[in-house]
């Protein structure tokens, strides 16, 4: 019996350790922002104790927030580019052995890794698998990306996970396109805060005053990484159609502005980001929208404010969207959106009725639903409206972290 079976056994409460590799206080992004939620929901659960391992560019340390214990650890921060300087086998031997520390220590009921299987976190997987085995604590893989690569495929479908919980339908989709065991796959939607994130009421946003604007304009706001590690990923994200988009109906509404939210990368790529941003201003000047455009970074606490003062979310992703965190906040906020037909996007959306959905890569319908969201008052009210129940119905971050709590309490039990 392990450990944890004999504590269980006299006391209810469970204990879960979680593992992301990517941590809200070295990037920002959707994956950033579910750890964020996850922090301040289960840090005040007195039902379930947890532990979070992140990565720190810091020297590694621990702190206790609540009923949770973060432990930031810099063996988990992997390098840009791997050498064999980069002592990663010395690296993955220091993150098993502070995992190994905290099961002697705490006793761990049930194992949740986020996204723990891309190519460059190949050995951290490996490890992780085999202290799980051998203590026999159940193992979550939690699926926020789809697997592309050979790698990435066979580390979800041939390491010894117990379970597979994807971000959205269309995850799980894929996983058992490429080879999933459908009997561990499950679909557990993100969610958002809305304590934090809600409509404005009784007074308006001082956002456009913020920006330089006067009260008359229209705001078209979009936001995403511009990088994902050392990719560019403008076209994907669709940057470059709305680009497109804005410029041609730009020249009829002298009031419309363009905003670009860029999300702040890790310092480690620096030399990436830069590149990405540099080719962002190039397209901007290409299309002659310079004078009706602004790129700026926000932090992920500005966002909130961000959203109350547009006028309409306009993300329109090519692919690899595979949930769209963005359109829930919008939604929670009161602000219409302007997704695309790819993703999980469609899972949030629904066309005509709660937004748009519209074609990648096509910036003439793209044009023509940003100036219909922006003229139509009936139509807007109704995307409002709807967008907002739609999140308070199926997408708030009490909701399905109840309902991730629940699965993680059925994955233990199944292990006894």
């Amino acid at each position: 019996m392990k450990p944890s079976q004999y504590y269980c056994s006299f006391v209810s409460i469970m204990k879960a350790l979680f593992i992301s590799p990517i941590s809200p206080f070295e990037s920002i992004g959707g994956v950033e922002r579910y750890v964020l939620n996850l922090i301040n929901y289960f840090k005040n659960r007195n039902d379930i104790k947890t532990f979070l391992i992140l990565p720190t560019s810091q020297k590694s340390h621990k702190k206790i927030e609540g009923n949770m214990t973060i432990y930031y650890d810099n063996n988990l921060l992997i390098p840009r580019i791997i050498t064999p300087s980069s002592n990663m086998m010395q690296k993955e031997q220091g993150f098993a052995d502070l995992v190994e520390s905290i099961i002697s220590e705490h006793g761990i009921d049930v194992i949740c890794a986020e996204n723990l299987f891309s190519g460059s976190t190949a050995g951290y997987s490996f490890r992780l698998n085999m202290i799980a085995t051998t203590h026999n604590i159940p193992l979550m893989l939690r699926l926020h990306v789809y697997a592309q690569q050979p790698l990435e495929i066979a580390m979800v479908n041939k390491l010894m996970w117990d379970h597979l919980s994807c971000v959205s339908k269309s995850v799980a989709g894929d996983c058992f396109q490429k080879g999933a065991d459908v009997n561990k796959l499950s679909t557990d939607y993100l969610g958002v805060n809305t304590l934090d994130f809600r409509p404005l009421k009784n007074k308006k946003s001082s956002l456009k005053k913020e920006l330089g604007f006067d009260e008359n304009t229209k705001i078209i706001l979009t936001a995403g990484r511009i990088i994902t590690g050392s990719k560019n990923m403008l076209r994907e994200k669709g940057m470059i159609n709305l680009i497109e988009a804005f410029s041609r109906i730009s020249p009829r509404y002298p009031n419309w502005r363009l905003v670009i939210g860029v999300a702040k990368a890790a310092d480690s790529l620096k030399v990436e980001f830069d590149a990405a941003y540099e080719m962002l201003h190039g397209y901007i000047k290409i299309n002659n929208i310079g004078s009706k455009t602004i790129v700026k970074m926000f932090e992920l606490d500005q966002m909130p404010h961000v959203y109350q003062g547009s006028d309409v979310l306009v993300l329109p992703a090519e692919k690899n969207e595979t949930l769209g965190q963005i359109f829930l906040e919008a939604m929670a906020c009161g602000l219409p959106v302007i997704g695309a037909k790819t993703g999980g996007m469609p899972e949030i959306i629904s066309d005509n009725y709660s937004g748009y959905l519209v074609q990648p890569n096509d910036p003439i319908i793209l044009a023509q639903r940003i100036e219909k969201i922006l003229t139509d008052q009936k139509l807007r009210d109704d995307f409002i409206l709807h967008g907002h129940e739609t999140v308070t119905e199926k997408f708030t971050a009490k909701k399905q972290f109840s309902d991730f709590h629940s699965l993680l309490k059925s994955i233990e039990k199944k292990n006894y």
